[in-house]
């Protein structure tokens, strides 16, 4: 996840989800002469259903949040599979693309926009504990991003719901066992889901109760994943308390106003990669970044028609 997000996005939309899915999907009918290894490819899909919904409850990065929730997915596709449901693993394998690159997207675009406030820094602007607020800045992304919320979540009628409602009833004929724990699982990833939604546009912008500017007190200051204010040893902020502030590793002197109030410098910076121009609201993305989350909605409101039968 410390890629750039369009390649997440390429990621766990195609690459990482149809690698493993598709090789499981090709040599089905080998593995169905073998019913104990049938049943062994659902108990490890079970455990993946459960297991990558829960470490993503835990995340507070908005990037690292998707890819648990990916790996919750690829749970259900390999417990459809497992199941010998191989239509219903595939309808998911689709719908799911579409939707998790949508929200990936989406959260490249919310992170160009926190990264016009704290700059360059992914331990900020993916942060989903100074996030807040943006759907008023937004508001394109905003609903793209509730698009995907929505399909992930399994409400009618987007897109995942059609398969992972496929997945769910055929587990019934199954295992109840299996059952029960896809259908808490399932309530769990609309839980996690609406509550990175939530932290991200429906509350005030938490950014700005956090000291950026270097007048807090205490002279080891950092800022908490959980959008607290904390004391630790190990800060990356170094402050002076004569008339001078300089880098940790850096010889280049800075002078503080005349008041000789203490300030705080970054551990390191790069020149290259830092922005010059700070902003104390976030803006909307550019047409570039907004039309293929654009295109992506559409085909997470429709791609779900695939698995109607029409006949």
């Amino acid at each position: 996840m410390e890629g750039p997000t369009p390649i997440s996005a390429l990621i766990h939309a195609a690459t990482m989800v149809a690698a493993g899915i598709f090789l499981v999907a090709q040599l089905l009918p080998l593995f169905r002469v073998k019913p104990y290894i049938m049943y062994l490819i659902s108990v490890i899909g079970i455990i993946t259903v459960l297991l990558g919904a829960t470490l993503a409850l835990s995340q507070k990065d908005i990037k690292r949040g998707l890819a648990y929730s990916t790996m919750s997915q690829l749970g259900y596709m390999t417990l459809a599979l497992g199941m010998g449901f191989y239509r219903s693993a595939l309808f998911h394998l689709i719908t799911h693309a579409y939707s998790k690159a949508l929200l990936f997207l989406g959260s490249g675009s919310i992170i160009h926009s926190m990264e016009t406030i704290v700059g360059y820094c992914p331990a900020k602007s993916q942060n989903m504990g100074l996030m807040g607020g943006l759907r008023k800045h937004v508001p394109i992304t905003k609903i793209t991003f509730l698009l995907g919320t929505l399909s992930l979540c399994g409400i009618p009628p987007f897109a995942c719901f059609w398969s992972k409602d496929e997945i769910l009833n055929d587990s019934w004929l199954y295992s109840p066992i299996f059952a029960i724990i896809a259908w808490v699982t399932a309530g769990l990833t609309a839980f996690y889901m609406f509550w990175i939604y939530l932290l991200t546009f429906e509350r005030h912008l938490n950014v700005h109760f956090q000291n950026y500017g270097g007048k807090h007190k205490i002279p080891f200051y950092s800022t908490s994943l959980w959008g607290k204010n904390g004391v630790t040893k190990n800060s990356y902020l170094l402050t002076m308390n004569n008339n001078e502030s300089t880098y940790f590793l850096s010889k280049t002197k800075y002078p503080i106003d005349k008041n000789g109030r203490k300030m705080t410098r970054p551990f390191m910076t790069i020149a290259h990669f830092e922005h010059k121009a700070v902003s104390s609201y976030p803006y909307e993305s550019d047409n570039t970044m907004l039309f293929p989350i654009f295109v992506l909605g559409l085909f997470t409101l429709f791609v779900g028609a695939i698995g109607i039968p029409f006949n």
